[in-house]
């Protein structure tokens, strides 16, 4: 499967509520998978949230600090989930998104693109120390 057809399978999947195309290219590829899903183009300026963020030319020319700096902004303020098409040339290596909780989701060796996902519901599996029976205990307490 192409990454393309990845793209449009994931989308259909997921059925966000609405999108935020992060480029030309993504908003076109939204509009014709969800023709019934609100989609709008990526404004840094603007504060309204979507249910997933699409990327497919985003990352393109690029530098490391700069695409690393508008995944930050596009997760916090933009969107909790966000799917993301990355070229050859990216500047960003598999390591580092793996680094900022992305997930591969396919690799398209034909056209060497690769495609990966993040959501912050899943992106991180809770500890098994992190619940009621690890944290204080207030019977123990003396005054």
């Amino acid at each position: 499967m192409n990454w393309r057809d990845h793209l449009q399978a994931r989308l259909l999947v997921i059925q966000p509520a609405s999108v935020c195309a992060l480029d030309p290219a993504a908003h076109l590829l939204a509009r014709d998978v969800l023709p019934a899903t609100p989609v709008r183009n990526h404004d840094p300026q603007s504060n309204s949230a979507a249910a997933l963020a699409l990327g497919i030319d985003v990352l393109n020319g690029l530098d490391a600090q700069q695409a690393q700096h508008l995944i930050s902004q596009v997760r916090l303020y933009v969107a909790p989930r966000i799917l993301l098409a990355v070229p050859p040339a990216c500047a960003l290596d598999a390591d580092t998104l793996r680094a900022l909780g992305f997930v591969l989701s396919a690799t398209d060796a034909v056209n060497n693109m690769r495609v990966f996902y993040y959501d912050l519901d899943s992106y991180k599996t809770v500890p098994d120390w992190l619940n009621a029976r690890y944290w204080a205990h207030p019977e123990r307490w003396e005054p």
